[in-house]
């Protein structure tokens, strides 16, 4: 993986101007994105794992009550990193700048953690670097999207790293974040499983008085 080591014209993440060009989750496309949390509660947290998707799990920074989001993330050593794709307005954004102290939920794993604005353009590019690299074909054309840049590369990915608000999160066990889902839905497939044996049933015996 190329890496640019001289950051010294490259702007500060602090300083980025993120494009808001794509648009808000709202009505269905709300529902969309939040359907990995159901997946959560269903008990197919193991295949979100796989898929990169977890459940972030903020305090709401105006009712106090935990707040679910679920996101895609990478890990590199112990650290977790996510990238919002609306900048600064996502609620998850603003409640843990309020208050930095979240659990996460990946696969099967859960643990609290601390979580931070990265403010240095190195580490943000390793960071798009992990995130491209699963699919380059995928994520080129969506960086380039968010960033508002006319194609993305390996090699022109350092010009627009700014551009993404990317926060870290350093798991610690003197830390307790907020509860988190559970799988309490798993019961539905038994249940389901036994309704439609029955219905089954009942269509082989009213089938066999014909």
């Amino acid at each position: 993986m190329e890496h640019v080591n001289d950051t010294t014209h490259r702007p500060t993440i602090s300083t980025r101007t993120r494009q808001s060009g794509l648009p808000y989750p709202a009505g269905l496309s709300r529902s969309l994105v939040r359907l990995p949390i159901w997946l959560y509660r269903l008990g197919f947290g193991w295949l979100m794992g796989r898929l990169g998707l977890m459940v972030l799990t903020t305090w709401g920074r105006n009712s106090g009550l935990p707040r679910h989001t679920a996101i895609e993330y990478r890990v590199h050593g112990s650290k977790i990193y996510i990238v919002s794709a609306w900048g600064r307005r996502p609620n998850w954004y603003r409640n843990l700048i309020e208050q930095p102290v979240v659990r996460v939920r990946m696969g099967g794993r859960v643990c609290s953690g601390r979580a931070e604005v990265i403010s240095d353009a190195g580490e943000a590019l390793r960071v798009l670097y992990l995130f491209r690299k699963r699919a380059p074909f995928i994520y080129d054309p969506i960086l380039a999207y968010l960033s508002d840049h006319q194609s993305v590369n390996s090699r022109t990915l350092p010009n627009v790293s700014h551009k993404f608000t990317i926060v870290r999160i350093s798991p610690s066990d003197n830390v307790v974040g907020p509860p988190t889902v559970q799988p309490d839905l798993r019961w539905i497939w038994p249940l389901g499983a036994l309704m439609l044996t029955g219905m089954w049933g009942i269509g082989r015996l009213i089938g066999s008085r014909k």
